[in-house]
């Protein structure tokens, strides 16, 4: 059973990965981007600086709870406060990298619509984490009762 949950890991890692480039570099429409970076304001820069680097900060805590928390199931740590913190804070990551990545392809010129549809598999990640560690924590609490009960 855990030879195929680290194959299913590996695969939701590498589909993300692909996800990611994908979004960012490939792009699979012409769209002219509008950022002139000689007509931004300083303030504005600065901004998407920030952004910027928020989802790529992000972006690296998700694969380092993903991870982690694979690492915990593999050592049979499955229902503990530790995975439901790691899921929650995968969760929190996603949704909030979707919102950056959101953001910076609205200031490049891409029309919103494009970005949520680009970000839209960010989002669903994010609340499926965000699930899973609800999931987890009434496991958890049924875990706990079960051991008080015996």
């Amino acid at each position: 059973m855990k030879k195929y949950m680290n194959v299913l890991c590996v695969l939701i890692l590498a589909l993300t990965l692909i996800d990611l480039v994908s979004t960012f570099f490939v792009g699979s429409r012409d769209v002219s981007i509008s950022l002139d970076p000689k007509s931004l304001s300083l303030g504005t820069a600065v901004f998407l600086l920030v952004v910027a680097l928020v989802a790529l900060a992000a972006i690296f805590i998700c694969f380092v709870t993903f991870i982690k928390f694979i690492l915990n199931v593999n050592r049979n740590e499955v229902f503990t406060k530790k995975n439901i913190s790691l899921l929650r804070k995968y969760g929190i990551s996603a949704l909030l990298s979707g919102v950056c990545m959101i953001i910076l392809i609205v200031y490049m010129g891409i029309a919103l619509n494009e970005a949520l549809t680009d970000c839209l598999d960010t989002f669903i990640e994010g609340f499926f984490a965000l699930l899973m560690g609800e999931v987890f924590s009434i496991g958890l609490k049924m875990q706990e009762g079960k051991n008080t009960a015996a």
